[in-house]
């Protein structure tokens, strides 16, 4: 059996989309089948999976944007490449080549999924094109090729443009994690840690606002934050008045999991969402978490019991959540206990990839090794 893995964009190794397709990739090939994968650009991402001995086609024309020349360039290759490679099921990652990828199959008979990691149309300021975003998916629901929610949101939202539910299915996010069992509370000041792309997206503004009013009322605490991205000289800008120590740009690692065994709290911050990879992975590793109340954030969070959820561009209402956390720091192991309960129950590594492999059909009963992560 040969799979077919395409993502948009190749210039970042820290998405969450990024991971999963590692993840999927990796564990299908265990199983015995042939990965190949299809990603825009020529960025680092290509380079780690090819390391990782994978076979890459690198679409260097592809756009995340709206390009009807490249688009129908783009396109032309798919199909060159799916008519090439003869893959058994083709998994189509991110909006872009979602689109593209579902056109191609179609034409080369090929049975498809697309996963988009969080609805392209989402209706908020901060997202430009939602509206050319929508229309689209109502012209492409005409095609045969299935869309898999990572939450029951992305589903929601897709049934609510008109998509058939047949075509409809829900596969949760599920992410390894690593708890530390030397991690204890001290007296010192609470370690908030967060995780984001610098894009539009990502709502740092409120952020950064939460934190000055954290500072302003002298509650001592820490924020260190992982990420890049085009937006990255604007974001450190709105933290630069800090004073040294407080506020971390740590850059971009590959084991997030351990640094966040050794924080307290994780923040996350956003104008819209799926199902967050990254709030999965510090419940994984027992962390509380603070986040937007957008997309998926509510299936993963209790709010008050295992976190907290914040209304969009509510500074103060984050602000309090993160207080809570540094005025009462039981409620820090409490509420990642509980976040931990869940993670086990639904979020867990090894559901997720069960899922995938009998809905792609890589094999009818199988039993992961999850214990390590090989990408």
């Amino acid at each position: 059996m040969k799979i077919l893995i395409g993502m948009t964009r190749s210039d970042t190794r820290v998405s969450g989309s990024f991971k999963h397709i590692c993840q999927i990739g990796e564990k299908f090939r265990q199983e015995g089948a042939e990965v190949v994968y299809a990603l825009g650009g020529d960025g680092d991402a290509i380079t780690l999976l090819r390391e990782a001995g994978f076979k890459v086609h690198a679409l260097t024309g592809l756009k995340r944007d709206l390009s009807p020349l490249s688009d129908l360039s783009s396109l032309i290759k798919l199909i060159w490449l799916i008519a090439k490679e003869r893959p058994t099921v083709c998994s189509w990652h991110t909006a872009k080549i979602g689109a593209l990828g579902r056109i191609a199959a179609m034409f080369t008979f090929r049975r498809s999924y697309y996963v988009p990691h969080g609805v392209p149309f989402v209706n908020t300021p901060e997202n430009k094109g939602y509206r050319k975003f929508e229309k689209l998916e109502k012209i492409l629901s005409v095609l045969p090729s299935k869309i898999i929610g990572v939450c029951e949101f992305d589903k929601n939202e897709y049934a609510r443009i008109g998509v058939p539910d047949k075509k409809l299915l829900v596969i949760q996010n599920g992410m390894l994690g690593k708890t530390n069992a030397s991690w204890k509370l001290t007296d010192k000041a609470v370690q908030f840690i967060t995780a984001a792309r610098f894009e539009a997206q990502k709502d740092y503004l409120t952020l950064a606002a939460a934190c000055n009013h954290l500072f302003d009322n002298n509650k001592p605490f820490t924020l260190s934050i992982y990420g890049d991205g085009q937006h990255e000289d604007q974001v450190k800008s709105m933290f630069a008045h800090f004073p040294e120590g407080v506020i971390n740009f740590c850059g971009v690692v590959s084991n997030f999991a351990d640094k966040l065994a050794e924080a307290d709290v994780f923040v996350l911050s956003s104008f819209w969402e799926g199902l967050p990879r990254s709030i999965i992975e510090a419940m994984a590793c027992k962390k509380a978490v603070v986040a937007s109340d957008v997309g998926g954030c509510s299936e993963l969070i209790n709010h008050s019991d295992s976190g907290y959820l914040v209304p969009i561009r509510d500074s103060h209402r984050m602000a309090n959540s993160m207080q809570e956390y540094i005025d009462d720091k039981q409620k820090v192991i409490e509420h990642g206990e509980k976040a931990h309960v869940l993670y086990q129950q639904k979020y867990s590594l090894s559901v997720m990839l069960e899922r995938y492999a009998k809905e792609y059909g890589v094999i009818e009963t199988i039993n992961f090794d999850v214990t390590k992560e090989n990408i």
